[in-house]
């Protein structure tokens, strides 16, 4: 079943001209591929299913890629985590363009993570929270579990960090979704120690451990587990960082403690 286009909102973004990363497998031990789902090799028997529907801050550092290195760390089902990401793609572009589409009518799924912008001002906001449900409405007759990845400003407006959280809480709420608070993990972090450098040098996109962050977050989310000691050595798209393992394990329990503060602020607002 086709799934025709909602009406366009007042606050449309900008599709952008250049169009890259349209569809990336993330398999552990697996070469990095670029390919379309009608190409991309056959999950593997009880594989847990994970697409992400996002831009250059879903790509940046492949951060399914790290998702799923982290699963094989942990021992637990095995991620077959395909990204179909393009740079400043909002959830309307996805649509528009199609591919996530496809994918979502095409194949079943066990989880379906999404994120475009930051989304701090209100337009945006509104913005978020129409594809989110316009999205999760075709992630309901899929039959698989949304998740919204919460993301970050950029370091310039970094007085929008509560704002953008606030957008893709309410993303998650409108549609059923869980939260992912990848931003709430880079400040909890930021207050153990306010040198990390989890923007990269274009102070938006995410380093290497800025994805690593986010990754454990996300992680925790789809596996229900802590991601305290599942790595000694953080390994980012495939690569062992030279991080210590104190560090590592700074990460790993900020990523924990933001996941536990948004369920119980979540909990709390349900009271």
């Amino acid at each position: 079943m086709k799934h025709d286009k909602p009406p366009i909102p007042d606050s449309r973004l900008p599709i952008p001209d250049s169009r890259m990363h349209p569809l990336l497998r993330a398999l552990p031990l697996a070469a990095f591929l670029g390919c379309s789902l009608g190409t991309a090799p056959d999950p593997p028997e009880g594989a847990l299913k994970v697409l992400f529907i996002g831009n250059s801050l879903t790509y940046e550092n492949d951060l399914p890629r790290t998702v799923a290195d982290l699963a094989l760390s942990a021992g637990a089902q095995e991620c077959y985590c395909v990204a179909i990401a393009f740079p400043g793609f909002a959830l309307e572009d996805h649509w528009d363009f199609g591919d996530a589409v496809t994918a979502l009518e095409d194949e079943t799924w066990d989880f379906v993570v999404m994120q475009q912008g930051p989304s701090a001002l209100p337009d945006s906001r509104s913005h978020l929270v129409l594809w989110a449900g316009v999205f999760g409405n075709l992630i309901a007759d899929n039959g698989a579990e949304p998740v919204m990845y919460g993301v970050w400003p950029a370091k310039i407006n970094a007085f929008q960090f509560t704002d953008v959280h606030d957008s893709y809480r309410a993303a998650a709420d409108a549609i059923g979704a869980t939260l992912a608070p990848a931003g709430s993990a880079w400040q909890v972090a930021w207050q153990a120690d306010a040198d990390l450098p989890l923007y990269s040098s274009d102070e938006f996109h995410p380093s290497p451990m800025g994805t690593y962050l986010a990754a454990l977050v996300v992680f925790e989310r789809l596996y229900g587990r802590s991601s305290v000691g599942v790595q000694s050595a953080a390994v980012v798209n495939h690569q062992v960082q030279p991080w210590s393992q104190s560090l590592v394990r700074l990460l790993q329990e900020s990523a924990t403690a933001a996941n536990l503060a948004e369920d119980a602020a979540l909990a709390a607002r349900r009271k």
